[in-house]
Order: structure tokens, then C-alpha cells, then sequence
């Protein structure tokens, strides 16, 4: 990070006048101001940044559905906007759930929860291949690889929320101890969760489809106060 302190050394700095040794003071405190604001800015960004982010991603997903040009290709059309409804309401749900984070309890967040805020969106943005990949061969190979992203973006926003509420935890012994609790216990059954789903996916792929489809649909329309700290 920047620091107008390593402009000038003690040497340097004794030769300056005393005009502008105020104006390097003056310079120094609007650094400093705009440092403690830095956080809250990041905070900002970063909401716009997953709102423009996920909004594209969804966009992509839809743009891989192809008409249906012959009344034989009709029921493959149709398979293909069940595959878009199943990535959006993923992708809705990712979006929530970084809405209630922010919302919530991160409010300062640092660089490394921007570091894994971009590693998630980067997880997601590969939802629209895997998505064309299901809807043009709907394999178990093409599913496992399907619940692999999904598992690694579920842990990043584990990630996310843990990092994020770090300086909240810091304030409150119990914050932390609930925190950490709740990330091992998500991190703990999203696992089983992938495992069951990818062995499910090798042996009936269209069964692990279906219940990619319950999931997110389910985690979307959960009561709030059920959700508790996710």
C-alpha cells in the first residue's frame, strides 16, 4: 500500500521549508483519512462488481439455448431451459447469499476477501460452460465436472463470509466462535453433500440432476431466518 512516509527520509525531510513540511501533513492526513475509508469503499465495489459479474454470467448461460427449428429438436429445447433454470436459480443463490454476507456482518472487508470474492466469480463464470456442456451431453462426466464447480464455489463463499466478518470477529469472542463453528460445519457438508452427488452422477447422472435442481431451489426459497449464519 502506498505511504507518503517512504517519499522522504529523515534526510530529505529536514531540508524541506516549513511550507512544506505542512503541505506534506496535509497530504499525509488525506491519505490517512481516505485509508480508513478504503475498507468501506472495497465494501461498495465489490457488491457492484458480483451485481455486474453475475448478472453477465447469467446472461451467457441463457445465450447457449438454442431454438428449436424442427419440431424434433422441440423436447431437446425444452431440456435445455429446465438446464438454464437449474444455473440461474445456482447462480441466484450464490447472489444471495453474498447480498445477506454483506448485508450482514462484512462490513470492512480486506484484500484477501476480495482475492477469494474473485475467485468465486471466476468459479462461477465457468457455470455457462458446464451448462452448454449438460444441455449438448447430459453425461455422467459432464455432471461430475458440473458438481466439482459447484462444490469449489460453495467452499470460496464459505471463504468469503469467513474472511469477510474477520474484523467483526476480532470485536466479539462469540462472533468468532460461531463463525468458525459455522464455516467448518458448511465446508463439512458441502463435502459430503459433492461426494454423494459426483458417485450419484457416475451411476444415474439425470437423478443428480434433478436434485442439482432441488438444491438451489430450496436454498433460494428458504425462510431468512432459517438460513442463520451461512
Amino acid at each position: 500500500m502506498f505511504k507518503l512516509h517512504k517519499v522522504f527520509d529523515s534526510r530529505h525531510y529536514r531540508i524541506l521549508s516549513s511550507v512544506q513540511k505542512e503541505e506534506l501533513k496535509e497530504a499525509r492526513d488525506k491519505v490517512h483519512q481516505a485509508q480508513q475509508k478504503e475498507p468501506e469503499r472495497l465494501r461498495e465495489h465489490l457488491e457492484t462488481f458480483n451485481d455486474a459479474v453475475i448478472a453477465i454470467i447469467i446472461t451467457i448461460i441463457v445465450l447457449q439455448i438454442q431454438p428449436a427449428f424442427k419440431a424434433s429438436q422441440y423436447l431437446e429445447f425444452l431440456g435445455n431451459i429446465v438446464t438454464f433454470i437449474i444455473a440461474f436459480f445456482i447462480i441466484a443463490d450464490f447472489w444471495y447469499e453474498l447480498h445477506l454476507a454483506f448485508s450482514y456482518f462484512i462490513f470492512k472487508p480486506d484484500k484477501i476477501t476480495a482475492i477469494c470474492d474473485f475467485c468465486l466469480l471466476a468459479t462461477l463464470s465457468l457455470l455457462p460452460v458446464m451448462t452448454k456442456w449438460i444441455m449438448m451431453h447430459d453425461s455422467a462426466f459432464a455432471v461430475t465436472n458440473f458438481g466439482i464447480v459447484y462444490f469449489i464455489a460453495q467452499i470460496l463463499k464459505v471463504f468469503v463470509q469467513y474472511f469477510g466478518a474477520k474484523p467483526l470477529m476480532r470485536s466479539s469472542q462469540v462472533m468468532n466462535i460461531m463463525m468458525v463453528k459455522t464455516s467448518v460445519h458448511r465446508i463439512i457438508l458441502v463435502f459430503l453433500l459433492t461426494i454423494f452427488l459426483i458417485l450419484l452422477s457416475l451411476v444415474v447422472p439425470k437423478v443428480a440432476m434433478v436434485l442439482y435442481i432441488l438444491i438451489p431451489f430450496i436454498s433460494f426459497f428458504k425462510p431468512n431466518n432459517s438460513r442463520g449464519f451461512r
